[in-house]
């Protein structure tokens, strides 16, 4: 199982994608860019598990 974690720019485009192996790094780097959006409403941040 892999993991994404994307970061989408006005709900339209994706700006950045961030593909892992192990659930705790892609917990870990969600963490991270939520933080770095978080005053940013245009961001949003997601997680997702890929089969």
């Amino acid at each position: 199982m892999s993991y994404t974690v994307t970061v989408i720019f006005d709900n339209m485009e994706v700006d950045e994608t961030h593909y892992f192996e192990k659930e705790g790094d892609a917990r870990k780097c969600l963490a991270q860019l939520k933080a770095k959006y978080r005053g940013k409403p245009m961001y949003k941040v997601e997680f997702e598990e890929v089969k």
